[in-house]
């Protein structure tokens, strides 16, 4: 691993010790990252503030005597410290800090108005979420919306047709903004905020405001299914997943209406297991040709191919835990993809990767997260910068010690590892395995990296 900025291993590190410490109970703090030395103005006292959740830490750089007042009440009086934390604040909540110190010629002042971090830490139990009654729902995936609500999928415990999986927005403490009695597999959300969902029969477009469905679309396929869904920002959605013909893709393009406006079907990829709008108003799917070609192919606003890309390797077995869970696109127009699939070293285990698809269309670089005798499966990844991802992928080293080996990491979007940070079986999963056999409990990071625990049992 490389030695990167003190910034980014302090991230890791308070994580990880956090991790180790943590209950249900616990308000997790947003990172901060370092700051240089201000530059202020004449007779404007220097001193730096970084305010957190229940508490502001300021950084003095006079040796003099300060004077703190805290919406007009003064709380502290200092002599020569460099570092002081005011404790014991409301999250949420505004307050006026004013500091003034006399160098002996003139009186130095600082002023600001700010607002402590609202605590995104959230604790959601089995009351709160269950559909079904007697405690049989469990999270599958969840995704964040534009604004910090989160949108999750459950399903039901030992159940897992079409009939059995359910959507629901909350906002960052947990408070239910809407149910929905969609019977969907899985979901997607646009950089926009706009959510497709699919069974594998039914592809639906969803009001993100209220979960009532826009419309839904049935693709004429006896013999194929849908494997992922987008919404697109005209208003209409794109659809893919295998033709009835064996070894055949298709993809559907519908526009704000849901009125079909062309359907693709054809042998470049024997399936398209997900898409994603580019920039442009196209749309690129990941799929695949045979068991070690990876491809990627462009369909324009029509629904139309204008471009394929492919990567192969004769290490990759496809056929078998080839898939992907998430995409997101960066701010130049390249979209990433995070999946997994079978690594031959000596024998096929499954891996999770990261394929990068540049603005063209083209597949860029693959990367993959792997460890000899463990099978790691991705979970999520957020742009944490412009330039870096935050990703995690968990392990299974087996039926009955599951998640032994769960990462949090970050990368940048050259492909640069930056940090892989493993956490061991205290806090195990990331989505969807237990804890331990009395309650389910579910880790999940933000795109701040800050930290959201779930709980279906109530702990």
């Amino acid at each position: 691993m490389k030695t990167k900025s003190i910034i980014i291993s302090v991230l890791f590190v308070t994580m990880a010790l956090a991790m180790n410490s943590c209950s249900t109970n616990t308000i997790w703090e947003e990172i901060t990252y370092g700051q240089e030395e201000p530059s202020y103005d004449k007779g404007e006292l220097p001193v730096m503030v970084q305010v957190h959740t229940d508490r502001v830490e300021l950084t003095l750089y006079k040796n003099l005597t300060h004077y703190i007042y805290l919406d007009g009440v003064l709380v502290k009086t200092l002599g020569n410290e460099k570092k002081v934390t005011l404790r014991a604040l409301t999250p949420n909540t505004q307050y006026h800090l004013e500091i003034t110190a006399f160098d002996g010629v003139k009186v130095l002042k600082k002023e600001q108005t700010f607002t402590t971090l609202k605590s995104y830490a959230s604790v959601i139990g089995w009351r709160e979420m269950d559909l079904y009654g007697n405690n049989e729902e469990e999270i599958s995936y969840i995704r964040q919306l534009p604004g910090g609500d989160f949108l999750d999928f459950t399903h039901r415990y030992y159940h897992y047709s079409d009939e059995d999986y359910r959507l629901r927005r909350t906002d960052a403490d947990g408070r239910v903004k809407w149910r929905s009695n969609i019977a969907a597999i899985h979901a997607s959300v646009s950089e926009e905020g706009n959510i497709a969902a699919w069974s594998y029969y039914t592809a639906y477009k969803v009001n993100p405001e209220t979960g009532d469905v826009l419309y839904k679309y049935t693709p004429n396929l006896k013999e194929g299914y849908i494997n992922a869904a987008y919404a697109c920002k005209d208003g209409g959605m794109v659809v893919v997943g295998r033709s009835e013909t064996p070894y055949t893709y298709f993809c559907a393009r519908l526009d704000a209406n849901g009125q079909l406006i062309n359907q693709e079907e054809g042998e470049q990829a024997d399936e398209l297991y997900a898409v994603h709008e580019m920039a442009d108003s196209r749309v690129v799917a990941m799929g695949k040709k045979g068991d070690e070609t990876m491809v990627a192919i462009t369909f324009d606003a029509e629904g139309k191919i204008v471009g394929i890309s492919t990567d192969s390797s004769e290490y990759r077995d496809l056929g078998y835990a080839y898939g992907f869970v998430q995409s997101v696109r960066d701010k130049n127009g390249n979209t990433y993809f995070l999946g997994n699939y079978e690594l031959w070293t000596g024998t096929y285990y499954p891996v999770s990767m990261i394929v990068k698809v540049d603005a063209q269309g083209q597949i860029e670089w693959v990367h993959t997260m792997h460890d000899e005798g463990t099978e790691y499966y991705p979970t999520g990844f957020y742009f944490i910068d412009d330039d870096k991802l935050f990703v995690t992928y968990t392990g299974d080293t087996g039926y009955y010690s599951r998640n032994t080996k769960t990462h949090v990491a970050l990368m940048t979007t050259d492909n640069e590892w930056l940090q892989d940070v493993m956490f061991n079986d205290n806090y195990a999963a990331l989505y969807v395995w237990p804890l331990n056999e009395q309650y389910t409990q579910f880790v999940f990071f933000d795109k701040y990296g800050r930290i959201l625990l779930l709980d279906t049992e109530g702990k």
